[in-house]
């Protein structure tokens, strides 16, 4: 299985980010947070910012220029990490990428696009409100998929990888913001989670 469909909820997120992408990006970040940087427009080495990095004398860290549909966006070589503009926020304020996300609107009056009406992934045959209990502990099974999603950091692309993230987030708002599971929530941890796992068995079978 893999999460090739594009849920109402993805397509949500992704219209929030898109619109905070044109008041902030990578280049706006780095700036804010005190790295020295030529033009906007011209690709560079940078030292990397991120906290639990050490010094960067050397810089280990690219920042690159928007380029056609691409946004500007930063690498950094030693943690293996692509970061925009919101992702760099997220890790330099230490925040979760959706906490990010609705700060960076607020900051800046972009206006969120309204919310979609939940559509269940997957069926339920105990009705519409029966959540299980090993599933119904969202925060604890958010956690294990964490732990899933950073043994694949290197094993799945990086897009595949931000869509897990953004994922989890969206999930971790909408528990915050109920303050319950729901089984629209239990839908699409479980469908994360098989892929996550069947993605590692494609990886290791090709060892």
């Amino acid at each position: 299985m893999a999460l090739s469909e594009r849920t109402e909820d993805q397509e949500w997120v992704d219209r929030r980010v898109t619109e905070v992408g044109r008041a902030y990006n990578a280049y706006q970040a780095l700036v804010e947070f005190g790295v020295e940087m030529a033009d906007e427009s011209s690709s560079q080495q940078v030292p990397c910012p991120l906290p639990g990095h050490g010094p960067d004398n050397r810089p280990s860290s690219r920042y690159y220029s928007a380029s056609g549909r691409n946004p500007s966006h930063f690498y950094c070589f030693k943690e293996k990490l692509r970061l925009d503009g919101i992702g760099l926020y997220a890790h330099l304020k230490g925040m979760k990428f959706m906490e990010a996300l609705s700060a960076l609107e607020r900051r800046f009056g972009v206006k969120v696009p309204k919310r979609p009406e939940g559509v269940p992934i997957a069926p339920s045959d105990r009705g519409d409100g029966y959540v299980s209990e090993a599933w119904g502990d969202v925060p604890r099974v958010l956690v294990i998929l964490e732990g899933k999603l950073k043994r694949l950091r290197d094993k799945c692309g990086m897009a595949e990888y931000v869509k897990y993230c953004r994922l989890m987030d969206a999930v971790q708002w909408d528990f915050d913001v109920l303050g319950k599971p729901t089984p629209e929530m239990v839908a699409v941890l479980m469908k994360a989670a098989a892929a996550m796992d069947d993605a590692a068995v494609r990886d290791d079978s090709l060892e």
